[in-house]
């Protein structure tokens, strides 16, 4: 059987090796192996980080107003041909988790994820040669302004994806160890002293225990065990809760990883495990200390390359908008909806939108409203208000 190391496995999945060149290799590695502990926590984090980060919509502006042309449908919902924007956005943002890098490069009106290449850091920029997507390989080279390279500076989650599997390879191998032994049938054997005293007595005790005993135990069906004469089994395993306490110990295994991997990610380990108690204040936390940090730099790569600093200064930008990624009850927020309304703050359709309704694209839903309570601070000091 061939060894490997997960991390090693787990870096084929996305087509890179240590030296931080991306190969194209495809990892067979014998299936047998299995899927580490921390292999699952860390890809169950991964995976449900990419699927909230895909639900957000890429907004663009022009002079500040926003606008809906071809690049927002090309970031919302066809980036290249082969994949919808979901797709997309799932698989940058779980290269980006893991590898902590991931490259796009822009191929006429497409974006195409990059499998494989090689990066080469010079003084004045950045050269990536041999770039491939699947069969296809680019004939030319990039530097670092004609593509889309975002980059995931998070020394924990590199921490985890180095160390912690050595971490706990011993407690899962024990645990596992102590498993598979709570199933074994366990017995005692009674020879009597008539069948000591068979001249075949020893031959017969060999082939009763390293043939009849093993194919007995090693059955994984019914089986029957043929005894000689003199000879009397009884099995003494427990048939009641064998392997509670054992399962118990794996799935703490399972909840210590997983811990690990959501705060390496800073986001609260109850998402995850799918707690119900807290789930807001907790998506709150996610928000702002994980996704936010992810979309803001794709959101920044994104405007940097498609605009000029001079257009960027007038108030062109693409922008996350990560507001989707909360369901919201309509009826829990009407007050803040009449309130952000009464105010000015946000127009009958803007105020849709963020709740997740289409706009209604009629001249009064797009105008501000302001009621009459409110005033300036130089007319309440007079005792006069608006009318």
């Amino acid at each position: 059987m061939v060894k490997i190391r997960i991390t090693d496995w787990l870096g084929g999945l996305f087509r890179r090796n240590v030296s931080g060149t991306i190969n194209v290799d495809t990892y067979y590695a014998d299936a047998k192996t299995g899927i580490a502990i921390e292999a699952f926590a860390l890809f169950t984090t991964i995976e449900m980080i990419a699927g909230l980060v895909s639900k957000c919509e890429f907004k663009t502006y022009d002079q500040g107003e926003e606008i809906r042309r071809h690049e927002w449908v090309n970031l919302n919902y066809r980036p290249n041909k082969k994949q919808n924007a979901t797709q997309f956005w799932q698989e940058v943002v779980c290269k980006l988790l893991y590898n902590r890098e991931c490259l796009v490069i822009p191929y006429g009106s497409e974006k195409i994820i990059a499998d494989s290449y090689q990066k080469d850091d010079t003084l004045n920029d950045i050269i990536f040669s041999n770039v491939q997507r699947g069969d296809h390989q680019f004939s030319r080279a990039f530097g670092i302004d004609d593509v889309y390279y975002f980059r995931y500076s998070n020394n924990d989650v590199q921490g985890i994806i180095d160390n912690i599997f050595g971490m706990y390879q011993s407690l899962i191998k024990s645990a596992s160890e102590k498993y598979i032994k709570a199933g074994k049938e366990k017995g005692v054997l009674n020879i009597a002293a008539k069948a000591q005293g068979d001249p075949k007595f020893e031959e017969r005790f060999k082939k009763l225990m390293e043939d009849y005993f093993k194919s007995y135990f090693d059955s994984s069906v019914n089986s029957v065990l043929p005894l000689f004469e003199g000879y009397s089994y009884t099995n003494q395993s427990s048939q009641g809760s064998k392997y509670t306490n054992d399962v118990s110990d794996i799935k703490n295994l399972v909840d210590e990883a997983m811990a690990r991997a959501t705060q390496a990610f800073k986001i609260p380990p109850a998402l995850v495990r799918g707690d119900v108690a807290g789930i807001a204040d907790a998506y709150d936390i996610m928000l702002t200390n994980c996704i936010d940090v992810i979309t803001n730099l794709i959101s920044e790569e994104l405007t940097s390359k498609q605009f000029s600093p001079v257009e960027i200064i007038h108030g062109c930008s693409i922008e996350a908008d990560t507001s989707a990624i909360k369901h919201i009850d309509i009826f829990d927020i009407a007050d803040k909806v009449d309130k952000l309304i009464a105010c000015g703050f946000f127009s009958v359709d803007e105020t849709r939108e963020k709740a997740g309704c289409h706009a209604i694209g009629a001249e009064w839903s797009g105008q501000h409203y302001m009621t009459k309570n409110y005033t300036t601070a130089d007319m309440a000091a007079k005792g006069g208000g608006n009318e």
